[in-house]
């Protein structure tokens, strides 16, 4: 298993998404903290990337920084506009041409809420965090949303294979699939190979399922693509360094050989001062548990 800087770092610095100057600087940063992979994240039409794409390929060989996977960021991929559905399924094959440019090997989405399922305003306990509420249209029925989001990701699954590129979806707290089972059922119903997940240990844990118990329902079926590690105590999905929350880090590495994952953990840290200096303390922390 190799270790990963994720996106979340140049997210915590700068904003999303950073402008490329700024990714250039972090990417520089992320090298000289000893990290030899990094997660990058590109959002749907962003002619900035787009067209300056050959410029981050060569930042990332000069550097010697291997891609392990980027997010499509679509926030309309599941919206209940085809037009709107459609326009998202173009960004993400662009995304994905890009993805295949630069080397890496994943492309990763999340089940972002669509545009018409709005959260209510300031319903979130901590920024950046997940609402409580959210505002359903009176007309909305679930199954045929159901049928909606299993349409959109073949067709990603799809556009992803025409890339070379295996296809991932994050679990995360706060979206509109949030369980294990759930996620598998939905992914077992969409009746493709080329699907699976970001196990993300502290969206896992926030949502209170059991870590290993997790791990060992998405490997029965080598649903698990990519892995994010941070910590919390199980009350929110805050992605705190080690030690700061009660996650078992090295039941979930454990659990993780057990069931065959040997692709990239990524250090996932959101916040807090010295971001960095933390990501590089977990990063030592995760060799040291992977030996």
């Amino acid at each position: 298993m190799e270790i990963a800087c994720g996106f979340t770092i140049p997210i915590t610095l700068y904003g999303l998404p950073p402008r490329l100057d700024q990714l250039d600087e972090i990417m520089v940063k992320i090298s000289e903290a000893g990290f030899s992979s990094m997660e990058l994240e590109i959002v749907g039409g962003n002619r900035e990337y787009k067209d300056n794409w050959q410029r981050m390929i060569d930042k990332s060989k000069e550097l010697d920084l291997d891609i392990a996977s980027i997010m499509a960021v679509t926030g309309n991929m599941f919206s209940l506009d085809q037009d709107k559905r459609n326009e998202s399924l173009v960004h993400f094959d662009q995304i994905c041409g890009m993805t295949s440019e630069i080397g890496s090997g994943l492309i990763t989405n999340c089940f972002y809420l669509p545009p018409e399922l709005q959260p209510k305003e300031k319903s979130e306990l901590y920024h950046g965090g997940p609402p409580v509420h959210i505002s359903i249209p009176e007309d909305f029925h679930w199954p045929d949303f159901r049928a909606i989001v299993i349409d959109q990701l073949r067709r990603s699954s799809r556009i992803a294979d025409d890339h070379g590129l295996e296809f991932a979806m994050e679990i995360r707290a706060g979206d509109f699939i949030t369980s294990v089972d759930g996620l598998i059922l939905l992914f077992d119903q969409c009746e493709v190979d080329n699907i699976g997940v970001i196990y993300d240990v502290a969206h896992v844990h926030a949502v209170k399922e059991y870590l290993d118990l997790g791990i060992h329902k998405f490997a029965e079926k080598n649903y698990i693509k990519l892995v994010h590690l941070a910590d919390n105590d199980g009350s929110q999905a805050y992605h705190l360094p080690p030690g700061q929350g009660n996650i078992d880090f090295r039941n979930v590495i454990s659990t993780l050989k057990r069931t065959g994952y040997d692709g990239y953990l990524v250090v996932d840290l959101i916040g807090g001062n010295d971001i960095l200096a933390h990501a590089k303390e977990m990063k030592e922390m995760l060799e040291k548990l992977t030996e």
